[in-house]
């Protein structure tokens, strides 16, 4: 009777002990499923953008912004006024929710925004409000 029940308790450690490896297989799998997710978004948005920035001054900054899957990001701007003044910043950045860029500059701390629109970036505020006025067009970066 003692050779039956400790058979038993041996068969049901081992199934308990199986059932944990099924569950940290499945674990391991939806790790994997959220990297490829975070990887595909990565994938949605990791460009270079172009377009020209209204601006009061002159006849416009000429921007490219490129987002590095490593969280860097390139931004040139060059004013349209003649004297095609260019400025150049390297800085990091985060993307909070799901649509929104915060670029910081390294020199200042200062943030800017820009809101992922249709495979495109549009200058923003913090909350990701984009200007839908009449000049709201000329606000959108295009993916190249």
């Amino acid at each position: 009777m003692k050779f039956l029940s400790s058979f038993a308790l041996l068969s049901l450690l081992l199934a308990a002990c199986g059932g944990n490896a099924g569950r940290k297989d499945n674990a391991a799998s939806e790790q994997t499923t959220v990297v490829e997710e975070q990887a595909s978004v990565q994938a949605d948005y990791c460009a270079t953008y172009f377009g020209v920035l209204p601006a009061a001054d002159c006849d416009g900054i000429e921007t490219t912004l490129t987002l590095n899957a490593d969280k860097t990001y390139n931004l040139k701007t060059k004013y349209l006024n003649g004297k095609d003044e260019a400025f150049e910043t390297n800085g990091v950045y985060e993307l909070k929710g799901e649509d929104l860029v915060e670029l910081t500059t390294p020199s200042t701390n200062a943030k800017t925004y820009y809101k992922i629109v249709e495979g495109n970036v549009v200058l923003s505020d913090a909350e990701g409000v984009v200007n839908d006025g009449e000049l709201a067009e000329h606000y959108v970066l295009k993916r190249k």
